[in-house]
């Protein structure tokens, strides 16, 4: 009996000690830093999310000789699993080849402003800026093929985001006005008459503000009636109430991207509303989110502490 007791130790040892030949998992490197310095970390994307990235990056990397739009097409698939490091190397390989691309600037500083590299990023879309600036409209694509935004709504939109984040609000709200000058679908005038109204308010011109909400109400000619921004501008122009933007009372492990950008904006009303201890306990929640690649998420870090 002792003999068989021995052994059977000698079995497990064997088998749950460690080899020697095994290295040990390191921990996962962050995506990003916050703008306070905390790590952010890459969520893991859905199994055949990341299969269908994948086969779409090979498709595209067994070609000759690869083109603009291949790169933009490869970056887009990265962000979209949230591998926006891996995006910004790509649009690095295609700007090489390509370095006079106001599309793959753009791109690529639109990733940068995610990873939190603001410098990097306003470096990138000054320059795109000045490539198209003598050019008609150029229309972007999706990974359908349908046209969407302009170049230049999308570079100038980018370039508010980040004098927003740098708190300049007024080469901010310059950057929207002409961003809005530029946009051509209910969605993308929303968008930028959002980011302009949050900058004018901060800048402590209210009339100005209230101009740019007035237009928007319920009836408002815009292809989604539930996309965030024009929700919030709804709310900023008193045509809804705040319970109606979003549920600030639901979990915030349930709430999606709609949800964390619609709760910035009503963070930002309370604010304007003078009621600083609700907005900043609003500001604080989103940062329990796991959406931290938005720009609600982001302006959220500054205005929380």
């Amino acid at each position: 009996m002792r003999f068989l007791v021995l052994l059977l130790l000698l079995v497990a040892a064997a088998c749950g000690g460690p080899r020697s030949d095994e290295k040990p998992q390191s921990a996962p490197e962050p995506e990003a830093l916050s703008f306070s310095g905390q790590s952010l970390f890459a969520r893991t994307p859905d199994s055949l999310a990341a299969a269908k990235s994948d086969s779409l990056i090979s498709a595209i990397r067994s070609k000759a000789d690869l083109t603009e739009e291949d790169y933009i097409s490869i970056g887009r698939s990265l962000a979209g699993i949230g591998q926006f490091r891996k995006a910004v190397e790509n649009y690095a390989e295609g700007l090489s080849k390509f370095p006079d691309s106001y599309k793959l600037l753009r791109h690529r500083g639109h990733r940068y402003i995610n990873l939190r590299q603001l410098e990097p990023a306003i470096a990138d879309l000054t320059r795109a800026e000045q490539l198209i600036a003598s050019e008609p409209p150029v229309y972007e694509t999706d990974a359908a093929g349908k046209p969407g935004a302009s170049y230049q709504h999308q570079i100038w939109y980018h370039i508010g985001v980040y004098h927003f984040l740098k708190r300049d609000y007024t080469k901010a709200a310059e950057a929207f006005e002409k961003s809005f000058a530029t946009a051509y679908t209910g969605g993308d005038m929303a968008g930028a008459s959002d980011w302009l109204y949050n900058c004018y308010m901060r800048a402590g011109n209210k009339d100005k503000a209230a101009t740019v909400a007035r237009p928007f109400t319920t009836d408002y000619d815009i292809e989604n009636k539930d996309y965030p921004y024009f929700r919030r501008l709804l709310l900023f122009n008193n045509q809804i109430k705040p319970t109606d933007l979003v549920d600030e009372n639901k979990p915030i492990g349930e709430m999606s991207l709609y949800d964390v950008t619609k709760l910035y904006g009503l963070a930002n009303y309370y604010l304007y509303q003078g009621d600083t201890t609700h907005a900043r306990t609003l500001y604080n929640k989103i940062l329990e989110s796991s959406e931290w690649a938005g720009f609600a998420y982001a302006s959220a870090e500054l205005d929380a502490p």
